[in-house]
């Protein structure tokens, strides 16, 4: 089986599709990954092939804008649903299925597998007539399906692409998820996915360093993160994209750097040992002595040992959380992760911030680390995680998509 597998925007989106991948060419499947330079570099130790053939998501929107700079409105909603759906399935999403096809027509792949916010991957898919299935994405649990419907309908046009109807087509032969059924978290109802377990981490050279294990065992560990997603944009063509003179009030106080600051500012008052993972941002406020920062660490790795993760509410930070059985306190930044942190208290994985405020995370990891009702309910969600499907299990399920789809196509 040949699969190609698209991965676009930020190495988070890579990281999630890399123990697919990495099963599948260990079945000796042949694969190959294509998405921009950027986020490929974490494939490099697979058996895979790769290929630096889309460019940066910033890059395309600064050529479909042709030298005119974003200016965010005054009203900004770093929730929005058009927002979202227009980043991952705008008009620039047209060039990057065309230089797709290029590459699919002399790999001639008899299965797309996307990066679940990846949608130039569906319409490549479409014009073979091979089947494309999603990767587990929070992102794209979240989108309004018709307004992913409408845009997606627009590309299909611009590809001379038969239109669809259904508001499934972006999942017509199935999607992968990371999290049993009655813990999914689709804002909407949704085609039923093949859940397996993600591992834990995926690098069998990850470790944690020594001063983490010098750390006073008997108090709490808390692990505190932020979106990664705003990596995209440090980039030259980032700073020529926007018009950061007018960026409103609203998106500074919840930026990631803000969000980080105000999880440092909380975590001081909290009686623990916290490390706060800040992805290389300049974090500014001033730490309690055991409050650690720390550029990088593995985070799934981490939460073996923690007791409480803190974090934007992405959804990967959540479903690692629930694997580990580690409660979550969730301050939600943009996209999907206040829907995810209405779902995490819904579930009684945790409770989630009300406000960038660093009283509202003390009380928050207060409540977290002391209930005992969000205790019992995050062990019995680790226990089902841990009941479903392994990850070599997906790539039978993937075989069985092409068969079916080349039984239905013989017909």
């Amino acid at each position: 089986m040949r699969v190609l597998c698209t991965v676009a925007f930020s190495a988070a989106h890579a990281r999630a599709v890399l123990p697919l991948v990495a099963t599948l060419a260990e079945k000796g499947h042949e694969v190959l990954v294509a998405g921009p330079a950027s986020v490929l570099h974490g494939f490099a130790a697979e058996p895979v092939r790769t290929v630096a053939a889309l460019p940066e998501v910033c890059d395309q929107l600064a050529d479909l804008l042709q030298g005119e700079v974003l200016a965010l409105p005054p009203d900004y909603d770093p929730f929005a649903d058009e927002m979202l759906v227009e980043f991952a399935a705008g008009p620039h999403i047209t060039p990057t299925a065309r230089a797709l096809l290029t590459i699919a027509a002399d790999f001639r792949p008899d299965l797309v597998l996307r990066a679940g916010i990846e949608f130039a991957g569906v319409l490549v898919a479409e014009r073979l007539g091979v089947p494309h299935v999603a990767a587990p994405s929070g992102a794209a649990h979240y989108m309004d399906r018709l307004t992913l419907l409408n845009a997606l309908n627009e590309r299909r046009a611009e590809l001379r692409l038969p239109l669809h109807e259904s508001l499934d087509s972006a999942h017509r032969y199935g999607r992968l998820d990371a999290v049993p059924p009655g813990y999914s978290f689709a804002r909407q109802r949704m085609p039923a996915a093949f859940g397996y377990q993600q591992p834990a981490h995926h690098s069998p050279g990850e470790r944690l360093p020594q001063w983490l294990a010098d750390l006073d065992p008997a108090r709490p560990l808390v692990i505190a993160s932020t979106s990664t997603s705003g990596g995209v944009f440090a980039t030259e063509s980032a700073l020529r994209l926007f018009d950061f003179d007018a960026i409103p009030d609203q998106a500074l106080r919840h930026s990631p750097l803000a969000h980080l600051e105000t999880l440092v500012a909380g975590l001081s008052a909290v009686d623990c040992e916290a490390v706060v993972l800040t992805g290389g941002l300049p974090v500014e406020a001033p730490a309690a002595a055991h409050v650690h920062l720390a550029e990088s660490l593995p985070q799934a790795l981490l939460l073996h040992t923690a007791d409480l993760l803190v974090s934007h509410g992405g959804y990967n930070s959540i479903r690692e959380a629930m694997r580990a059985g580690v409660p979550t306190a969730v301050l939600p930044v943009m996209h999907d992760q206040m829907h995810n942190a209405h779902r995490v208290c819904e579930l009684k994985l945790g409770v989630r911030v009300p406000d960038f405020h660093p009283d509202a995370v003390e009380h928050a990891c207060r409540q977290a680390l002391t209930s005992q009702e969000i205790a019992h309910s995050v062990k019995r969600a680790q226990r089902h995680v841990l009941g479903l499907p392994p990850l070599r299990a997906v790539a039978g399920y993937l075989e069985r998509v092409v068969l079916r789809n080349r039984r239905l196509v013989s017909m």
